[in-house]
């Protein structure tokens, strides 16, 4: 049973974990390229929002373009559910509204690193937590907080519903997937660990049915109700497929080596698809093993860390944003692994490298090996090389003692 900390202890944490965040954001605000220093992502959800706020088309990008005066970097490819949580942001001018979204995202940091820390982590310091969070995975966190994106959101809505999970309060994880699906639609795919049997609970197949119902209907709804406007919502979607440095996916790792992101993936010569149903097929076949192992043990804790990496692999769109998600499940599985040897300082080193190595090596985007496919992919490398040494572990551990 995890014992219970003084309320003074935990306001004592909150406020180191937030000391130590502020500086490592500056600094890495300051020494960290990213693409763009605009929020592009946000500017989109301004503009969407205020678009649907006067009776226009939020997905017509001309009509973006005509209430800023300039192209807009981005469509607004979200549901149209999404748009009543962004409009408030229009009570503000775009530039000031910009500057709110950000320091808001930036405090939603504090809770999601303390989160990770109480149900996953509890024996890792806030500074080792801290630096992963705003350094990890060519720090994906700055790249969220400089284009405005709503990964930061996403995550601490999904963390809360894994702690939920963790704590076998299997409702409110359920509520928990709903909402940060609510945006990217891909993450909706974790109502599948409530078919996983618990200590407690059997498989859940009512509630994951019932949810999963619940999730068409809020999202498709106005299409299918017949709102014209509301159509442009999956006229948008096949729109968007980046590669390279910002969407280091196994998806976007094929489409860089194939010199192709453009042909849509169900028309010929499907050769991206072939490639990444073959890879995903590889995949699912070399982990069966290790998560048989894992139905046995109904470790929730293991099954969230492993749920997530799993994901990362697979999602066809995983942005370097939406690398804040497996960064605690890297160091939950690796770090014991790697006790012997360093423990956490090794994956968390490990984690924070790509991003240390862009100021200490005078790097810039049109660099030479900035634009090497291996080092735009190297996130998503990582993550694989992270989970065959976490499969490699469990097939040791299942192997009998001499």
């Amino acid at each position: 049973m995890r014992r219970r900390q003084r309320p003074e202890v935990i306001l004592l944490e909150v406020l180191l974990l937030a000391a130590v965040l502020a500086a490592l954001l500056l600094l890495a605000l300051n020494i960290v390229p990213t693409y763009a220093r605009r929020p592009w992502d946000f500017e989109t959800y301004w503009y969407a929002s205020n678009a649907a706020i006067h009776g226009m088309n939020p997905y017509d990008s001309s009509v973006l373009a005509r209430l800023s005066g300039q192209p807009v970097g981005m469509p607004f490819i979200y549901p149209p559910i999404t748009l009543p949580f962004l409009m408030p942001l229009t009570l503000l001018p775009v530039e000031g509204a910009a500057q709110v979204w950000f320091a808001f995202k930036a405090l939603l940091l504090v809770p999601l690193v303390m989160l990770w820390r109480r149900y996953f982590l509890p024996a890792t310091g806030v500074v080792i937590l801290a630096a992963v969070a705003v350094f990890g995975f060519n720090a994906a966190c700055i790249w969220d907080l400089g284009m405005g994106n709503v990964a930061v959101i996403e995550e601490l809505t999904l963390w809360a519903g894994f702690a939920a999970y963790v704590a076998d309060r299997r409702r409110l994880f359920a509520a928990c997937v709903l909402a940060a699906s609510l945006f990217k639609l891909f993450p909706i795919v974790f109502l599948v660990l409530l078919l996983v049997p618990s200590r407690t609970f059997g498989p859940q197949w009512r509630l994951a049915g019932s949810v999963f119902a619940l999730f068409l209907l809020l999202v498709f709804a106005p299409t299918v109700a017949g709102f014209t406007w509301a159509r442009g919502f999956l006229g948008n979607l096949p729109m968007e497929r980046p590669w390279g440095l910002v969407n280091p996916s196994a998806l976007g790792f094929i489409d860089t080596l194939l010199g192709d992101h453009t042909t849509p993936l169900t028309s010929p010569p499907f050769k991206a698809l072939a490639l990444w149903t073959a890879y995903a097929m590889a995949l699912a076949g070399i982990s069966l093993p290790a998560l048989r192992g894992l139905w046995r043990r109904r470790d929730p804790r293991e099954w969230v860390l492993a749920g997530a990496i799993l994901y990362a692999l697979l999602v066809p769109r995983m942005m370097v944003y939406s690398y804040l998600l497996v960064i605690l499940p890297v160091l939950g599985l690796i770090g014991p692994i790697a006790s012997r040897v360093g423990g956490l300082a090794i994956p968390a080193a490990l984690l924070c490298g790509q991003a240390a190595l862009w100021p200490l090596l005078g790097l810039s985007y049109r660099s030479i090996w900035s634009q090497n496919i291996w080092y735009q992919n190297l996130s998503f490398l990582i993550l694989l090389g992270a989970w065959l040494i976490y499969l490699f572990a469990a097939t040791a551990r299942r192997r009998p003692a001499p």
